[in-house]
């Protein structure tokens, strides 16, 4: 399996960054790249230990995370997440079950910050809705994560 390879990359590409000199990184769980492939029911088929249950499926994206934080520190490791989103037709039909178990995870890691995409963000998936219709990702994550919370996605005046 490749996966063992893909999980100690993340912590390479951690220590790789700190040493070209930036402060820190950001693990990309979100927009239908590969750790979001995994955590997907739409996407994710396997009926490994990385496929199936919540549990399994978010394996991927914990290892990941954990090999980063333990290759240069919680305190310089984010990760950006998207509950909402519906990159090439994956997604969650109630994402809630799902990502309150991967955040309760990821709050174990003590990570420096949780950057969530708003439900309303462009190409995140929604139908046409009236914007003031659609939940705000801090309504539904905030109470969740214990941690710094950015959110970032198709603000307007009346709802930054």
């Amino acid at each position: 399996s490749e996966l063992p390879g893909i999980v100690a990359a993340y912590g390479q590409a951690a220590r790789n960054a700190i040493a070209a000199g930036f402060d820190g990184v950001e693990i990309h769980g979100a927009n239908g790249y590969l750790l979001e492939q995994f955590l997907q029911s739409r996407s994710n088929k396997r009926t490994d230990a990385y496929g199936g249950s919540i549990e399994n499926r978010a394996r991927l994206m914990l290892e990941a995370t954990r090999a980063a934080v333990d290759a240069i520190g919680a305190d310089r490791v984010g990760i950006r997440l998207s509950p909402y989103g519906r990159a090439n037709d994956s997604g969650e039909d109630d994402p809630m079950p799902l990502y309150t178990y991967v955040i309760g995870e990821l709050n174990k890691l003590g990570l420096a910050y949780l950057h969530l995409i708003e439900p309303r963000a462009s190409g995140a998936g929604q139908r046409e809705v009236d914007h003031q219709d659609v939940p705000s990702g801090c309504e539904t994550v905030r109470p969740l994560w214990r941690g710094t919370l950015i959110t970032s996605g198709n603000f307007r005046t009346d709802s930054a």
